[in-house]
Protein backbone atom coordinates (compact mmCIF):
# COMPACT_ATOMS: atom_id res chain seq x y z
CA UNK A 1 0.00 0.00 0.00
CA UNK A 2 1.21 3.52 -0.99
CA UNK A 3 0.08 6.66 0.81
CA UNK A 4 1.62 9.95 -0.15
CA UNK A 5 3.59 10.03 2.75
CA UNK A 6 5.85 7.27 1.38
CA UNK A 7 5.34 8.82 -2.04
CA UNK A 8 9.19 9.89 -2.34
CA UNK A 9 10.39 6.32 -1.50
CA UNK A 10 8.75 4.65 -4.46
CA UNK A 11 10.55 1.30 -4.68
CA UNK A 12 12.42 0.34 -8.07
CA UNK A 13 10.53 -2.94 -8.38
CA UNK A 14 12.69 -4.18 -10.89
CA UNK A 15 10.13 -5.22 -12.74
CA UNK A 16 7.56 -3.10 -15.19
CA UNK A 17 4.36 -1.64 -13.44
CA UNK A 18 1.04 -0.59 -14.74
CA UNK A 19 -1.65 1.25 -13.18
CA UNK A 20 -5.29 1.68 -13.51
CA UNK A 21 -7.72 4.47 -12.75
CA UNK A 22 -11.23 5.57 -13.64
CA UNK A 23 -14.29 7.23 -12.49
CA UNK A 24 -15.78 5.79 -9.16
CA UNK A 25 -17.65 2.89 -9.80
CA UNK A 26 -16.18 1.96 -13.51
CA UNK A 27 -15.39 -1.72 -12.61
CA UNK A 28 -11.89 -1.29 -11.98
CA UNK A 29 -11.61 -4.07 -8.72
CA UNK A 30 -13.85 -6.55 -10.95
CA UNK A 31 -11.92 -5.72 -13.79
CA UNK A 32 -8.13 -6.41 -11.81
CA UNK A 33 -9.18 -9.61 -10.01
CA UNK A 34 -10.86 -11.03 -13.77
CA UNK A 35 -7.53 -10.10 -14.95
CA UNK A 36 -5.46 -12.56 -12.65
CA UNK A 37 -8.79 -15.24 -13.49
CA UNK A 38 -11.04 -14.76 -10.66
CA UNK A 39 -8.87 -14.14 -7.76
CA UNK A 40 -9.91 -11.57 -5.39
CA UNK A 41 -6.86 -9.70 -4.88
CA UNK A 42 -9.23 -6.36 -5.22
CA UNK A 43 -12.44 -6.00 -3.41
CA UNK A 44 -15.28 -5.05 -5.23
CA UNK A 45 -17.80 -2.74 -3.34
CA UNK A 46 -20.95 -0.84 -3.74
CA UNK A 47 -19.82 2.15 -2.48
CA UNK A 48 -18.12 4.47 -4.43
CA UNK A 49 -14.83 5.74 -3.96
CA UNK A 50 -13.76 2.91 -1.66
CA UNK A 51 -9.69 2.63 -2.71
CA UNK A 52 -8.66 5.79 -0.94
CA UNK A 53 -4.36 4.59 -0.91
CA UNK A 54 -2.63 3.30 -3.95
CA UNK A 55 -2.74 -0.55 -4.20
CA UNK A 56 0.10 -2.37 -5.34
CA UNK A 57 -0.42 -6.46 -6.97
CA UNK A 58 2.56 -8.41 -7.64
CA UNK A 59 1.42 -10.60 -11.08
CA UNK A 60 3.76 -13.60 -10.55
CA UNK A 61 6.69 -11.24 -10.16
CA UNK A 62 6.80 -10.55 -13.99
CA UNK A 63 4.44 -7.18 -13.80
CA UNK A 64 3.30 -5.14 -11.19
CA UNK A 65 0.13 -3.09 -11.03
CA UNK A 66 -1.36 -0.53 -8.94
CA UNK A 67 -4.87 0.45 -8.08
CA UNK A 68 -5.38 3.91 -8.41
CA UNK A 69 -8.52 5.98 -6.33
CA UNK A 70 -11.60 6.59 -8.98
CA UNK A 71 -12.45 9.82 -9.61
CA UNK A 72 -15.94 11.43 -10.22
CA UNK A 73 -18.77 11.04 -8.13
CA UNK A 74 -17.42 9.60 -4.39
CA UNK A 75 -19.32 10.99 -2.38
CA UNK A 76 -16.30 12.29 -0.27
CA UNK A 77 -15.29 15.65 1.51
CA UNK A 78 -13.49 18.47 -1.47
CA UNK A 79 -10.49 18.63 0.30
CA UNK A 80 -10.26 14.07 0.60
CA UNK A 81 -10.46 14.83 -3.23
CA UNK A 82 -7.91 17.25 -3.52
CA UNK A 83 -5.51 14.77 -1.47
CA UNK A 84 -6.13 12.28 -3.38
CA UNK A 85 -5.98 14.25 -6.82
CA UNK A 86 -2.62 15.21 -5.53
CA UNK A 87 -1.44 11.63 -4.60
CA UNK A 88 -2.01 10.75 -8.19
CA UNK A 89 -0.36 13.26 -9.72
CA UNK A 90 2.69 12.84 -7.34
CA UNK A 91 2.85 8.79 -8.35
CA UNK A 92 2.92 9.84 -12.01
CA UNK A 93 5.39 11.90 -11.68
CA UNK A 94 8.06 9.66 -9.30
CA UNK A 95 7.00 5.89 -10.16
CA UNK A 96 10.25 4.50 -11.32
CA UNK A 97 9.33 1.20 -12.60
CA UNK A 98 5.45 2.53 -14.08
CA UNK A 99 5.24 1.87 -17.97
CA UNK A 100 1.51 2.68 -18.72
CA UNK A 101 -1.68 3.73 -16.99
CA UNK A 102 -4.72 1.62 -18.14
CA UNK A 103 -8.05 4.50 -18.05
CA UNK A 104 -11.01 2.91 -17.84
CA UNK A 105 -14.41 4.28 -19.17
CA UNK A 106 -17.66 2.83 -18.53
CA UNK A 107 -19.43 1.53 -21.83
CA UNK A 108 -22.97 1.68 -20.31
CA UNK A 109 -21.94 5.64 -19.32
CA UNK A 110 -19.63 7.01 -21.99
CA UNK A 111 -16.82 9.27 -22.10
CA UNK A 112 -16.67 12.05 -19.15
CA UNK A 113 -14.60 15.20 -19.06
CA UNK A 114 -13.35 13.95 -16.21
CA UNK A 115 -11.47 11.19 -17.91
CA UNK A 116 -10.49 13.67 -20.92
CA UNK A 117 -8.55 15.95 -17.79
CA UNK A 118 -6.87 12.81 -16.38
CA UNK A 119 -5.36 12.27 -20.02
CA UNK A 120 -4.17 15.64 -20.15
CA UNK A 121 -2.35 14.90 -16.41
CA UNK A 122 -1.18 11.65 -17.50
CA UNK A 123 0.30 12.77 -20.61
CA UNK A 124 1.44 16.04 -18.72
CA UNK A 125 3.79 13.55 -16.34
CA UNK A 126 5.22 11.90 -19.57
CA UNK A 127 3.53 8.91 -19.37
CA UNK A 128 1.73 6.85 -21.72
CA UNK A 129 -1.92 5.74 -21.34
CA UNK A 130 -4.19 2.74 -23.02
CA UNK A 131 -7.96 3.47 -22.77
CA UNK A 132 -10.23 0.41 -21.75
CA UNK A 133 -13.97 0.57 -22.35
CA UNK A 134 -15.67 -1.70 -18.94
CA UNK A 135 -18.84 -3.49 -19.15
CA UNK A 136 -19.74 -3.55 -22.94
CA UNK A 137 -21.74 -6.32 -21.36
CA UNK A 138 -24.19 -3.95 -20.51
CA UNK A 139 -23.87 -1.30 -23.86
CA UNK A 140 -25.67 -1.96 -27.00
CA UNK A 141 -23.29 -2.98 -29.90
CA UNK A 142 -24.33 0.54 -31.55
CA UNK A 143 -24.00 2.65 -28.55
CA UNK A 144 -20.41 0.72 -28.12
CA UNK A 145 -19.43 1.50 -31.35
CA UNK A 146 -20.27 5.00 -30.74
CA UNK A 147 -18.59 5.60 -27.49
CA UNK A 148 -15.43 4.26 -29.09
CA UNK A 149 -16.06 7.17 -31.84
CA UNK A 150 -15.99 9.73 -29.10
CA UNK A 151 -12.77 8.35 -27.69
CA UNK A 152 -10.92 8.73 -30.59
CA UNK A 153 -12.35 11.94 -31.02
CA UNK A 154 -11.55 13.11 -27.52
CA UNK A 155 -7.55 11.52 -28.28
CA UNK A 156 -7.06 13.72 -31.40
CA UNK A 157 -5.37 16.50 -29.89
CA UNK A 158 -3.09 14.76 -27.68
CA UNK A 159 0.14 13.28 -28.01
CA UNK A 160 0.13 10.19 -30.30
CA UNK A 161 3.71 9.09 -29.17
CA UNK A 162 2.35 8.42 -25.37
CA UNK A 163 -1.31 6.94 -26.59
CA UNK A 164 -1.46 2.96 -26.61
CA UNK A 165 -2.83 2.51 -30.62
CA UNK A 166 -5.81 0.25 -29.21
CA UNK A 167 -8.97 0.95 -27.68
CA UNK A 168 -10.51 -2.35 -25.86
CA UNK A 169 -13.60 -3.16 -24.49
CA UNK A 170 -13.65 -5.68 -21.86
CA UNK A 171 -16.76 -7.42 -19.63
CA UNK A 172 -15.16 -8.97 -16.48
CA UNK A 173 -18.16 -10.31 -15.70
CA UNK A 174 -18.20 -12.38 -19.11
CA UNK A 175 -14.98 -12.67 -19.80
CA UNK A 176 -15.14 -10.74 -23.04
CA UNK A 177 -12.31 -9.13 -24.24
CA UNK A 178 -9.69 -10.07 -20.97
CA UNK A 179 -7.43 -12.33 -23.31
CA UNK A 180 -6.95 -9.96 -24.97
CA UNK A 181 -6.23 -7.34 -23.00
CA UNK A 182 -3.72 -9.59 -20.95
CA UNK A 183 -1.62 -10.24 -23.87
CA UNK A 184 -1.15 -6.14 -24.58
CA UNK A 185 -0.43 -6.14 -20.47
CA UNK A 186 2.39 -8.68 -21.69
CA UNK A 187 4.00 -6.51 -23.76
CA UNK A 188 5.35 -4.31 -21.19
CA UNK A 189 7.05 -7.29 -19.51
CA UNK A 190 8.46 -9.01 -22.36
CA UNK A 191 10.06 -5.21 -23.54
CA UNK A 192 11.22 -4.90 -20.17
CA UNK A 193 12.76 -8.79 -20.31
CA UNK A 194 14.64 -7.85 -23.74
CA UNK A 195 16.12 -4.24 -22.41
CA UNK A 196 17.22 -6.21 -19.38
CA UNK A 197 18.81 -9.14 -21.90
CA UNK A 198 20.31 -6.96 -23.99
CA UNK A 199 21.81 -4.66 -20.92
CA UNK A 200 23.49 -7.86 -19.78
CA UNK A 201 25.08 -8.68 -23.19
CA UNK A 202 26.62 -5.38 -23.34
CA UNK A 203 27.55 -4.89 -19.72
CA UNK A 204 28.99 -8.45 -20.44
CA UNK A 205 30.81 -7.85 -24.00
CA UNK A 206 32.49 -4.60 -21.65
CA UNK A 207 33.67 -7.22 -18.99
CA UNK A 208 35.25 -9.48 -21.87
CA UNK A 209 36.92 -6.49 -23.77
CA UNK A 210 38.04 -5.01 -20.35
CA UNK A 211 39.67 -8.63 -19.32
CA UNK A 212 41.23 -9.29 -22.80
CA UNK A 213 42.85 -5.64 -23.29
CA UNK A 214 46.33 -5.47 -25.01
CA UNK A 215 49.51 -4.93 -23.32
CA UNK A 216 50.77 -1.44 -23.55
CA UNK A 217 54.12 -1.80 -25.22
CA UNK A 218 57.08 -0.17 -24.25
Amino acid sequence: VIVIQTMDRLPDLKIPQVCMVGHSNVGKSSLINALVYGKEIARPSNQPGRTRHLFVFDLGQRLSLVDLPGHGHAKVARQVKVAWRAMVKSYLDRSPSLRRVICLVDSSEGLREADVKLWATIQGAGRCFMVVLTKVDRCHPEDLHRNVTEVIAAMQHLDKDLIWPYIHAVSAEYDLGLKELRASLSVESQAFDEAALQTRKTNSGLAVGRRHKAPVLP
